[in-house]
């Protein structure tokens, strides 16, 4: 499979849990009952000094949840300028891609520990798109033994 296509499944995993944690997860957030209620607005009563600002711990909760949204968004974004970069910048595209690899094995690995199954398969899905893209563009480097070089070089 092409890089472009592979970074564009990677873009659309990522967008797919843009999507799933904005719309299910910071506006669409349903109550689980009251004892969940309950530890919510304890979260939100409890307030703490933090840098000359007051913030509680709901703050945290909020405002990190939709840092994540922004992030995901974002990547899915950079997600798919990449591939479309492919053909006139392989060698750049391929050292992003590689941190974008790494980025998606090691939240594979916070979902697989601390969330649920739709995030993680997204996760494992994106890494490995970008895995193989990043495979995909390495330079092909022949290396051949001395007495096969002149075959190369047309003598």
């Amino acid at each position: 499979m092409q890089p472009k296509v592979l970074l564009r499944i990677a873009a659309a995993a990522c967008g797919f849990i843009a999507l799933g944690h904005t719309f299910g997860g910071m506006l669409g957030a349903v109550s689980h009952g009251p004892e969940e209620d309950a530890l919510l607005k304890t979260l939100a009563a409890y307030t703490f000094d933090i840098a000359g600002s007051t913030r509680s711990h709901w703050d945290f909760y909020r405002g990190e949840g939709w840092y994540l949204a922004l992030t995901k968004v974002t990547f899915t974004i950079v997600l798919w300028l990449l591939s479309n970069a492919v053909a006139e910048s392989p060698a750049l595209v391929r050292r992003l891609t590689a941190v974008c690899t790494l980025f998606f094995a090691v939240g594979a690995g916070l979902c697989f520990r601390y969330f649920f199954i739709a995030p993680l398969a997204c996760s494992v899905i994106a890494t490995l798109a970008c895995g193989a893209a990043w495979i995909r563009l390495a330079p092909l480097r022949l290396q051949l033994p001395p007495k096969f070089q002149h075959r190369l070089n047309g003598r």
